[in-house]
């Protein structure tokens, strides 16, 4: 069995004064709470309105794939849920949630980091991911799921730590229904669940042959631990009559999807990602150095174990479907931080503590610098507009509220682009359950029977109010796509809407005009929101 001491490698180490490591730390939790509430009211972008949407819904008492569909698994819904519940279904309160969340990932990292290194490190971890996590390069302040990913990912890894040393299978199980709770809560959580086995493995490898057979037992019930969570969720989808939906958006459509981008385009879109992640980059430099640093140090096994597989598969995470989206990168945060621990406590080492901690402390004010407008200037919508340029989040709102307003709860919403952020700001829900454009423009297979059964579900429900987006970035055509449901489209407005208003995106600023006056202005710009009345009659 594994002792304490074996998993915590301690030996002597750096004398840094605890209580100025914890002020520290301290100071940069009031930072994190002062800029989070700061922006509390930013306006939310897509991902976020489909997982508040779909909470919505079941908050509502309707479940995930029944009147929404996306490929993502079902534990982000859920877990806006409860944050809805608490704290209210408003921005604020999703928000507000968030700030929970980041916490408790910052209180779990720093008990992961005391465990394989010591306090002082701890805290430079911790320091690290709550300056990184909340940044404009990894759009830190929205409630992305990458945000939950992590939180139960490092809950899962504490506990197998501890699960080692104590040997107990209870929380061998915890330990592997965490990682599972990371799975579905989006699926490249699904690696941080084999980083753990992988771990698992190698001590069945190192375990003389009369401890291998209760070692096997322990991946036994870390695995069924680990796979509950999924199986709970495919009954629940049966029991809610919604499993063939769930499981063509999650694994048939999800897979299809994966496979859409060649390295090429990940390629281009990892250059991409590297040009907006601005000062996160660093932080990629200092980490290959502790990585370095650690592959050197004979003295602490336990500790290049345990972050070799972290990191192996935190980066299959953050790969695996050339997809690079900023917020992705949150997925590497925990080991990244854990590595630039590392590094300072070599350069302590190294170069004394003066020298290391001055070094890191001016690393710390020159990404505060890099971010100071959004974290201590811009308001809510400005912030948003420099995070998302000429998307139409902050104009959701105000669209929302007159759609709200001139419409019962009973009425349907169609809208012909991917901003699902509105069904949730007017409460009413969509007239299609495909709430994103795009993927019916994407190049496979499923696309023309997806825009065929969304045009049959528009034409059914007869919605109130059809919203037709005119930016690029809420239907992501290519040469390639099908363009049937624009075609009909033309032909099913004219025949059954009014121009009731429309929103032109300006350089100088947003545009609204409603009633009469909506259908005869003209800007020279083709970015715009047209919202369209059903005829009286029809």
């Amino acid at each position: 069995m594994l002792q304490d001491s074996e998993l915590s490698d301690n030996r002597p180490s750096v004398a840094w004064p605890r209580r100025w490591a914890m002020a520290a730390l301290v100071v940069t939790v009031l930072l994190v709470i002062v800029v989070r509430v700061r922006v509390l009211q930013i306006p939310l972008e897509r991902d976020e309105g489909e997982y508040a949407y779909a909470g919505q819904l079941l908050l509502e008492g309707i479940p995930p794939y029944k009147l929404a569909f996306n490929m993502k698994l079902p534990g982000t819904y859920a877990c806006y849920a409860a944050i809805m519940a608490v704290f209210g279904e408003t921005t604020a309160g999703i928000h507000l949630g968030f700030l929970v969340v980041n916490l408790s990932a910052l209180a779990l990292l720093f008990l992961l980091a005391r465990q394989l290194l010591d306090v002082p490190h701890a805290v430079v971890a911790c320091i690290s991911y709550a300056l990184l996590s909340m940044s404009a390069g990894v759009l830190g302040l929205e409630g992305h799921a990458t945000h939950l990913v992590v939180l139960a990912a490092l809950g899962g890894l504490l506990l197998l730590l501890k699960a080692r040393a104590s040997g107990r299978f209870w929380v061998f199980a915890w330990s592997g229904l965490a990682f599972g709770l990371s799975y579905i809560c989006k699926q490249p959580g699904l690696f941080f669940g084999l980083a753990g086995l992988a771990v698992l493995l190698r001590d069945v490898a190192a375990a003389s042959a009369p401890e291998r057979g209760g070692r096997l037992r322990r991946i036994g019930i870390f695995g069924a631990g680990m796979a509950l969570p999924f199986l709970l969720t495919c009954l629940w989808m049966v029991w809610a009559g919604t499993f063939d939906r769930f499981w063509f958006w999650t694994v048939t459509y999800a897979r299809a999807h994966a496979g859409l981008l060649g390295w090429q385009e990940g390629l281009a879109d990892l250059i991409d990602f590297d040009r907006k992640a601005g000062a996160v980059r660093w932080s990629v430099v200092v980490a290959a150095v502790g990585l370095f640093c650690l592959a050197r140090d004979q003295g602490r096994n336990e500790a290049r174990l345990v972050l070799g597989w972290l990191l192996l598969f935190s980066l299959i995470a953050f790969t695996a479907s050339f997809y690079f989206s900023r917020h992705y990168f949150i997925m590497m945060l925990p080991v990244v931080c854990l590595l630039i621990a590392v590094a300072v406590r070599r350069a302590a080492q190294a170069a004394g503590e003066g020298v290391a901690v001055g070094g890191f402390a001016l690393a710390c004010v020159y990404f505060i610098f890099a971010n100071h407008a959004l974290w201590f200037e811009q308001t809510p919508e400005a912030a948003c507009r420099a995070l998302y340029g000429a998307n139409p989040f902050p104009e959701a709102v105000p669209i929302a509220k007159y759609l709200q307003e001139h419409t019962s709860p009973m009425d349907t919403i169609g809208i012909m682009g991917s901003e699902p952020e509105i069904f949730f700001y007017a409460h009413r829900h969509s007239a299609s359950g495909y709430i994103y454009m795009y993927d019916l423009m994407q190049t496979h297979r499923y696309a023309l029977p997806m825009q065929e059964e969304a045009m049959r579900q528009i034409e059914a429900a007869n919605p109130a109010f059809l919203l037709i987006v005119y930016v690029p970035t809420s239907w992501s055509f290519s040469k390639e796509s099908n363009l049937t449901i624009t075609r009909w489209l033309k032909t099913f407005w004219d025949k059954n809407y009014d121009v009731a208003g429309v929103v032109w995106l300006l350089p100088e600023g947003t545009q609204y005009f409603w009633g009469p006056e909506a259908a005869t202005r003209k800007y020279d710009t083709d970015l715009c929101i047209r919202i369209l009345q059903r005829k009286p009659g029809i």
